[in-house]
C-alpha cells in the first residue's frame, strides 16, 4: 500500500490520541473542582477566578469547560474539513469504565475513477490499528490511492 497514506493516517492517529488523552485529562480536573465546589470547599486560595465571581459563577466557568472538552474528546477524531467534503467519514467511540481512553472506531471512505479506497482505524489506549483497503485489483488500487495521494497533497499545500 502506499507509504503516504499509511504515513498521512498513522500521523492522524497518533495526534489524535494525543488530544484526546489531553482533553481527558482537563474533564477529570474540573470534575474534581465541580465536586469540591458541590461540597462548597472554600477553593479561593487555589482558584483565582473565584475571587472575581464567586463560586456560582466558577460553577458556571467548570461547567462550560467539562462539556467543551468532553466534545473535544470526540473532536480529536475528526478529519481535514477537505477530506471530510470528498469522502464518506465515521467516528464511534466506545466509552468503558475499566479503560482510562474510550476506545474508536474511525471508518473513512474515498471514491475516485480509479476506484475506492477505505481506511480503517481502530484504536485501543494507546495502541491503534490501520488498515488500508483499495481493492484485490492491483493497478486500480495504485490508481486509486495515487488519486488519494493527490487530494492529501493539494490540501497540504492549500492549508
Amino acid at each position: 500500500m502506499s507509504d503516504l497514506l499509511t504515513q498521512y493516517f498513522e500521523r492522524y492517529a497518533e495526534e489524535a490520541i494525543v488530544k484526546m488523552k489531553a482533553a481527558l485529562i482537563a474533564v477529570d480536573y474540573y470534575e474534581r473542582i465541580r465536586v469540591r465546589l458541590v461540597r462548597k470547599e472554600d477553593l479561593s486560595g487555589e482558584l483565582a477566578i473565584i475571587g472575581k465571581v464567586g463560586p456560582a459563577g466558577t460553577m458556571t466557568v467548570v461547567k462550560e469547560a467539562i462539556a467543551d472538552y468532553k466534545s473535544q474528546v470526540a473532536g480529536a477524531w475528526e478529519l481535514n474539513k477537505r477530506l471530510q467534503d470528498i469522502g464518506k467519514h465515521k467516528v464511534s467511540l466506545i466509552f468503558n469504565e475499566r479503560e482510562h481512553l474510550p476506545r474508536v472506531d474511525v471508518s473513512y471512505q474515498f471514491k475516485s475513477k480509479a476506484g475506492t479506497v477505505k481506511i480503517h482505524i481502530t484504536s485501543a489506549g494507546e495502541t491503534f490499528r490501520l488498515e488500508i483497503n483499495a481493492g484485490k485489483n492491483p493497478m486500480a488500487s495504485q490508481m486509486a490511492c495515487i488519486e488519494l495521494e493527490k487530494q492529501l497533497t493539494f490540501i497540504a499545500l492549500t492549508g
